[in-house]
């Protein structure tokens, strides 16, 4: 979903200003767990991350919540992935535990194998490219997780992972010193003019967008609608059982191919049984991202897993018709509202049942998504090769007012400086609309060939 690229000429804009201007329903919580007592386990899935996965081990074994274990599932490395972290084992105390598979399988195996053997009330998963900038990173989250029974899924907010980050971090844990110097890597090697100016574009990309996205559009749509579509997948806390619950319904049907993107299909799938996905903000992780020429091959497995979960879901784009047809009922009351012993924000009917009747409020989001997927780029072709000047108008018009509402996101102090990279950023931006492109064309051969081999 960040491959979202008409940023701010958009209805989803739209929907995120009026949740903005809403604010949160204030109806107080009944959390009917102390979370305190949840008993919490990591999951680390890898794949050749020999690179950052002493960082990452690093900052979970940092947070200020008492994590019962950090399994990493080694998943096929050709690297040194696995001696690496058996390293980290001693330096645990025996709280990491480690998995290896000689063959890759993926990494959505990796999490229900643990999901269905572990008796944890919560699980978090970590990518092995992902750091907890903050402590309390997994106390926040599983605070939220646990203050409504409707919630299923929580995340912070996300930044690129620079390298001056990692050299904090080297600096601030003899640890990793240790450990990084042991299997030679060093975050202090100057690298070449062109990676560094790859690495620059990529962070000034994606910090931009993250920026807008997180801050503006999906904080918008958690303040309307008390849920995102889907979790930020590389550092996200699902309570177990709704996790479970996710893989039973796939596994007869699909198997391990949910999407391209395991979190987007996760997370449509909790929204679909009308449970929460809610963004914690003010927390922070860092994830290393793709550079700038792998930067298409990732938006492309984003955006086909947006196309792929509407497949899965049709109900969550129809959703509006859907509310529409209710409009005709609103004379009948809801005949369990007053017997319901949990009220909560954002209460609805949980179940696919009501989904499938009435749909759901974010299935609005869904839809209005994927009509600026597929109309936002074909209508800008058209206009290049019709009206020029008014494609030009029309980016320029995008440009400025992404610029500006990176701006008003940014904290205090940085927003001149992520202005700058929105406006940057724009070349990169449309290069995306493009990969939209190329993925619903793919999409729909795949709807035609019946292919459904859709798996990351």
């Amino acid at each position: 979903m960040a491959s979202l690229s008409p940023i701010v000429l958009s209805p989803t804009v739209f929907l995120a200003l009026m949740g903005k201007l809403r604010g949160h329903d204030r109806t107080q919580p009944t959390p009917d767990f102390a979370w305190k007592t949840a008993t919490v386990d990591v999951v680390v899935p890898a794949k050749n991350e020999e690179t950052l996965v002493a960082l990452c081990l690093a900052s979970i074994l940092e947070q200020d919540f008492p994590v019962r274990r950090i399994t990493v599932v080694d998943d096929g490395s050709t690297d040194r992935t696995a001696e690496l972290v058996g390293d980290w084992q001693e330096l645990s105390g025996g709280r990491i535990e480690l998995v290896r598979r000689e063959k890759s399988i993926g990494k959505t195996p990796s999490i229900r194998e643990v999901a269905q053997a572990t008796d944890a009330d919560a699980i978090v998963v970590v990518d092995a490219d992902t750091v907890l900038s903050d402590r309390n990173y997994i106390s926040r989250l599983v605070e939220e997780l646990f203050k409504n029974a409707g919630v299923a899924s929580a995340c912070g907010e996300v930044m690129p992972l620079g390298r001056k980050k990692c050299r904090a971090m080297v600096k601030a844990d003899p640890r990793i010193g240790k450990v990084t110097a042991r299997f030679g890597i060093d975050f202090y090697k100057r690298r070449g003019l062109v990676r560094s100016l790859r690495d620059g574009l990529t962070y000034i990309y994606r910090s931009a967008l993250y920026i807008f996205l997180q801050r503006f559009l999906y904080d918008g749509h958690l303040k309307l609608f008390g849920s995102r579509l889907n979790p930020i997948g590389c550092a996200v806390a699902y309570k177990t059982g709704r996790l479970r619950e996710c893989f039973a319904y796939a596994e007869p049907r699909m198997g391990d191919n949910m999407s391209a993107s395991e979190d987007i299909f996760i997370g449509h799938f909790f929204t679909w049984k009308g449970w929460r996905n809610v963004q914690v903000n003010g927390i922070r992780c860092e994830s290393l991202e793709p550079s700038v020429e792998r930067l298409p091959r990732q938006l492309y497995l984003w955006s086909s897993s947006f196309f792929q979960t509407q497949y899965f879901f049709p109900e969550m784009p129809l959703s509006l018709f859907k509310q529409v047809k209710r409009l005709f009922r609103l004379g009948r009351k809801d005949p369990g509202a007053e017997r319901r012993r949990i009220q909560e924000q954002y209460r609805a009917p949980w179940g696919e049942r009501y989904t499938q009747r009435f749909g759901r409020p974010l299935g609005v989001v869904d839809l209005m998504s994927l009509l600026e997927k597929v109309c936002y780029p074909l209508v800008l072709v058209y206009l290049l090769v019709v009206e020029p000047d008014a494609a030009l108008l029309t980016v320029a018009a995008e440009a400025t007012l992404a610029t500006a509402g990176v701006f008003l996101c940014a904290r205090s102090g940085e927003r001149f400086q992520a202005a700058a990279m929105m406006a940057a950023a724009t070349p990169i931006r449309l290069m995306s609309l493009g990969v939209d492109l190329v993925t619903l064309s793919k999409y729909l051969a795949d709807m035609a060939t019946g292919n459904r081999n859709w798996r990351k």
